[in-house]
């Protein structure tokens, strides 16, 4: 079959008999779908197109769907237990594309999302979702797939407001991404209210060995009781991350011991380049990590990343990150700076300008060329609290308030400057960094009070 001889879907009967064919185990390898016109299923109750419950029972949507830039709205999709569900609940080797899918609500399934469920080897491209999705015990929620594999999700934005309780992982856009997933040029804006997650993120709950660009989130985020919450992702495992963005306040209340929480990532070991966040932090409970950046970077690397929010913790707390244990690895923080207020409210403060804790876990803690700007309050030490391990380079912080430097064993340090040695091109070149007007990693701008390094080639919030 070719899109010449595509099946034409016009009217509410059309999507009624794919999905009933569907469910009854014709899969559509190699057809074409064509919608022509928008439907309006009017408030009607919705059975998904496929489902997955498990690999030995499945029913999949195999073809490429064009929606031709029409919509499909005003349906629900009640409780369906341990199924997949969203307009299309299970596809493998599929496309969807050209799709609108509006004024819908999802109420639970396993996986949820309000253009696909659970998508497998598949391609969703240039898809819009608006709509509403609630739960009470599903694992992966997103605002337009819930569960990604192997999969190319581009050109998509999500504005869904997510109201949902569970135990794996929900976000603005994805609710779990892993195996080579690929992700890029895509938004999240709304809301997302999630409780009891593993991963919460305003873009992604959680994301392993996979890669996105060119992403950005805008989604409000208010969770209780998750492991990891992050502005942009929950938990980022063993990826690439390139020029994205998120924009959103975090909040965060959880007694759980590990809780995290970050500007950009409640928890990654990823590897992260030109990213920022821009949003306020605040993590209550007593114990775990808050970072204006990122609440813990385990692993990896985050080179020519800035986080612009204050943030506020308990326990570890720092501007760009709350921690650096490195469980998953070494770690390197390169070229990186943070702007927002720090404030700690633990009555035994291991909290810092730039980062709260650095421990070594496995592997090598290491920050180079990277500086804190903010306002500290007073239980929080200049750049760092040096717990075990690791090596501070070449970094500096602002001391215009309280705030007490804790110098490192190895390596150049910190030093303690003044906001006009700040705004002092020769002073960072003098430490080895490297300041141009127009290329390099720094610049100084021509305008802009106070002045201080900023980065070339990176999104600006």
């Amino acid at each position: 079959m070719s899109p010449e001889t595509a099946y034409i879907i016009s009217k509410a009967e059309h999507l009624l008999k794919l999905a009933r064919d569907v469910n009854d185990g014709i899969s559509y390898g190699g057809s074409y779908f064509r919608l022509v016109d928008d439907i309006d299923l009017g408030g009607a109750s919705w059975r998904p197109v496929g489902y997955c419950t498990g690999p030995f029972d499945k029913r999949e949507f195999c073809g490429v769907f064009n929606g031709e830039g029409h919509s499909v709205k005003n349906f629900v999709v009640e409780n369906q237990g341990n199924k997949s569900s969203g307009l299309f609940g299970y596809i493998e080797y599929a496309v969807i594309q050209n799709l609108y899918v509006e004024d819908f609500e999802i109420k639970g399934g396993d996986s949820a999302g309000g253009v696909v469920g659970y998508a497998e080897t598949s391609s969703i491209a240039s898809c819009y979702a608006e709509g509403k999705i609630s739960s009470v015990s599903s694992s992966n929620v997103g605002g337009i797939v819930g569960l990604a594999s192997s999969s190319v999700i581009e050109n998509s934005v999500s504005s869904v407001s997510l109201d949902v309780t569970g135990t794996n992982a929900g976000g603005g856009m994805c609710g779990y991404v892993y195996n080579g997933t690929k992700i890029a040029n895509c938004e999240a804006r709304g809301k997302l209210r999630a409780t009891g997650f593993d991963g919460a993120g305003g873009f992604v709950g959680i994301v392993k060995d996979s890669s996105m660009e060119n992403c950005h989130s805008k989604v409000a985020l208010d969770c209780a009781e998750c492991a990891n919450t992050g502005g942009f992702g929950g938990h980022i495992r063993g990826c690439r991350v390139d020029w994205c963005t998120s924009h959103n306040d975090v909040a965060s209340n959880s007694e759980r011991a590990s809780a995290l929480a970050g500007g950009f990532a409640g928890l990654t070991s990823g590897f992260l380049t030109r990213c920022a966040a821009a949003g306020r932090v605040n993590k209550t409970g007593p114990k775990g990590s808050a970072g204006g950046f990122a609440g813990d970077i385990a692993g990896g690397s985050a080179y020519a990343c800035y986080a612009n929010g204050g943030v506020t913790g308990e326990g570890s707390v720092g501007g760009f990150a709350g921690s650096m244990e490195c469980s998953e690895g070494s770690v390197t923080v390169e070229n990186c700076y943070c702007l927002g207020s720090v404030t700690s409210n633990g009555n035994r403060s291991q909290s810092g300008g730039f980062v709260g804790m650095m421990n070594r876990r496995g592997g090598e803690p290491v920050v180079m060329r990277c500086y804190s700007f903010g306002e500290l309050s007073p239980l929080v030490k200049g750049f760092t609290v040096k717990q075990s391990g690791g090596s501070i380079v070449d970094c500096v912080w602002r001391k215009d308030k309280p705030g007490f430097n804790h110098e490192c064993e190895d390596g150049r340090g910190i030093q303690e400057i003044s906001t006009e040695q700040f705004g002092d091109r020769d002073f960072f070149a003098g430490i080895n960094w490297s300041i141009f007007d127009d290329n390099g990693v720094w610049r100084y701008p021509d305008e802009g009070a106070p002045r201080r390094p900023h980065l070339n080639g990176v999104p600006l919030l």
